[in-house]
């Protein structure tokens, strides 16, 4: 028997690949959806593992060469058409969407897409824009197994070979080798979830990954590609396939990416589950009835190709559809954007399984094909030719910055020359010329995107300064926005707060609040900079916190520690998110918590933005227009005015 002989095994790939899919296009539905890749390692585990066994029974050798070849054969071809096609079609959507595609490539052709991840502070759920090839990570965390794992079976065969010891002697060491190194893997993922702000850390290392593999490892090691030895009765075999298939789906269900729970037991628990499934799908190869569904098995045998290509149609579609471009309008529903992903993703997956899954080209067998054939594999080829060329051309000119990534960092450097000028003048004096030390914004160099908005709004005859100081409230109405009585603010913010740091200043006024925003922080942060700044007497009476954005795995338990962080005499305003289904929770969790101390007050730029989504980012969580700007502005001046009519906090 081999692997393409085991029936049901392609059925389990299909309920992995729709978990992820599922995940991917709509988080709220399956908020722990990614748990199908540890379907898809514990599969991977299973059948390397057998093979081996199976090959040594055989020939009693493990040929690394040969199978080395095959792991690249199986892999490579598919993912690099994936890339040529996703590159392409990228050089005509968005520039954006091509920043660090560069990179991004090497990383996919290195099998190092979960360290390069790692190392440039990725987060799997967070991002400015979408990482075409971040889904690639799971094939290097495969890779990295084949290279460790097959070096180990090969060389425990070997020396029970020179030991004249059976195959048993190798496979009870291999068990142990799985059995302590899954422990140490489970044990570093606990350490690497506690001890960083970011799940994305252990969910990306394959050092705390690498379980998932050996679970699935240590049936095939146990098994071979035999059937089990003890085989329950064959009524038990479905019940018990189906209770774990139903079993993973509701922990996709319950869990979620950064719940601590997922890192405890979930993630262990769905590649257990996988292979108890693995090993009643053996148990039942007697039974001649047993057979798959057939556009199931279709579907399970075309994963790996939907797989690849499901993560980076979805978001090139879903960026044309929120720029309102081609057949798209603007506000394009979000079930056609998936419906037509789903349709993309399954077409480009059936070419990529029959022409480079497959490998009809080089299969000696199918020399003889009809003609036909031949020439629409030679119209692929060329096809796949011309879009190599397109693609490098796409790669060469890659711009380096998003256009809000170099908005934000004008606006952090403005940030940084303010702050200088106002608590340490001399020290700007030093260092930088007479126009920064005044912090003049007025002569400064234009931001990328505001010389852009500036020069649209002139275009149109619309640039009247004296709007802004008017905008539309949340509610509807028209609210004058004037500083709040010459009261000070201290705002300690991420990324969204940063892209309206401008805005925030005209406000409230340059005097009047102190903004200390920076990308990708979050609410492990807010407890020692309030103690840094009341220390240093520039903690003003009314602290902002806009720290929700980015997702981390003790959330609230930070916020409580910020909020115990303030001094007495001081009021403190919380900012919920918007973006990510997860921020309703978080939202919601927010405005229970300034239920419960008098001198909370919610800033709900979650209500406040969901009438003008339109006007965010592609990404759906930064702002992107003036009005978007002046909304957020608004929205922590309106909370700033009802914390007036609280008291400050006492001891």
């Amino acid at each position: 028997m081999n692997h393409g002989q085991i029936r049901g095994i392609n059925s389990l790939r299909t309920l992995g690949v729709v978990l992820v899919v599922i995940y991917h296009y709509t988080t709220k539905v399956l908020p722990a959806g990614f748990l199908g890749v540890d379907i898809f390692f514990a599969i991977s585990g299973f059948l390397v593992s057998a093979l081996f066994v199976h090959e040594y029974e055989r020939t009693h050798q493990i040929r690394l060469v040969a199978f080395f070849v095959r792991r690249v054969r199986r892999l490579l071809p598919a993912a690099a058409f994936m890339v040529i096609c996703t590159l392409t079609m990228i050089l005509s959507v968005s520039p954006d969407l091509r920043v660090g595609t560069r990179t991004q490539t090497a990383a996919v052709f290195g099998w190092v897409t979960n360290y390069f991840e790692i190392v440039t502070g990725g987060s799997y759920e967070d991002r400015l824009l979408p990482s075409m090839f971040v889904h690639t990570w799971t094939l290097g965390v495969e890779m990295q197994y084949y290279i460790v794992w097959a070096c180990a079976c090969a060389a425990c065969f070997a020396i029970a070979k020179r030991r004249g010891a059976d195959a048993m002697w190798a496979r009870r060491v291999l068990l142990l080798l799985c059995a302590g190194i899954s422990i140490l893997a489970y044990v570093h993922m606990q350490l690497l979830f506690a001890g960083s702000a970011e799940p994305s850390v252990a969910y990306y290392a394959t050092t705390a990954r690498i379980y998932s593999l050996l679970i699935g490892s240590a049936l095939g090691i146990a098994t071979g590609m035999r059937t089990p030895k003890f085989q329950p009765a064959a009524p038990l075999c479905i019940i018990g396939i189906v209770c774990g298939c139903a079993a993973i789906a509701v922990m996709s269900r319950l869990l979620s990416f950064s719940d601590a729970k997922t890192y405890h037991w979930g993630i262990l628990a769905a590649a257990g589950l996988t292979a108890l499934i693995l090993w009643l799908i053996m148990s039942l190869q007697r039974c001649e009835w047993f057979r798959e569904i057939r556009i199931i098995a279709m579907i399970g045998r075309r994963s790996y190709s939907i797989y690849l290509f499901h993560w980076p149609v979805y978001n090139i579609i879903k960026q044309l559809a929120e720029s309102g471009a081609g057949p798209f309008p603007k506000q394009t529903p979000a079930g056609v954007v998936i419906a037509l992903a789903i349709v993309c993703s399954v077409a480009l997956a059936e070419v990529s399984y029959r022409f480079f899954e497959q490998r009809p080209i080089a299969a000696p067998e199918r020399r003889t094909a009809s003609r036909g054939r031949r020439k629409g594999t030679e119209a692929l080829a060329a096809c796949c030719a011309a879009m190599v060329a397109v693609s490098c051309f796409s790669l060469s000119t890659a711009p380096v910055k998003t256009q809000i990534e170099a908005d934000y960092e004008h606006q952090q450097e403005m940030l940084n020359i303010t702050k200088m000028a106002k608590y340490d003048p001399y020290l700007v004096g030093l260092q930088l010329n007479p126009v920064l030390l005044h912090a003049r914004a007025d002569i400064l160099p234009e931001s990328p995107a505001a010389k852009k908005e500036r020069e649209a709004k002139e275009a149109v005859g619309i640039l009247d300064p004296a709007n802004a100081a008017h905008t539309e409230s949340p509610d509807g109405d028209v609210v004058p926005i004037l500083p709040p009585g010459g009261a000070k603010i201290t705002l300690i913010g991420d990324s969204v707060a940063l892209g309206a740091a401008d805005t925030l200043t005209s406000t409230f006024g340059e005097g009047d609040i102190f903004i200390d925003a920076v990308e990708s922080r979050n609410m492990g942060a807010g407890p020692d900079l309030i103690t840094q700044y009341a220390q240093s007497g520039q903690l003003g009476e009314f602290v902002v916190i806009a720290l929700t954005t980015n997702v981390q795995n003790f959330t609230e338990e930070m916020t409580y520690e910020t909020i115990a962080a303030l001094p007495p005499g001081h009021k403190m305003i919380l900012v919920t998110p918007y973006g990510k289904d997860y921020m309703e929770d978080t939202a919601n969790f927010i405005r229970d918590v300034c239920t419960k101390q008098d001198y909370t007050t919610v800033a709900d730029w979650n209500i406040a933005i969901k009438d003008h989504k339109d006007e965010l980012a592609p990404d759906g969580m930064h702002m992107n227009t003036p009005n978007s700007r002046q909304i957020y502005a608004n929205c922590i001046a309106q909370a700033i005015e009802l914390a007036k009519r609280k008291p400050a906090k006492i001891e």
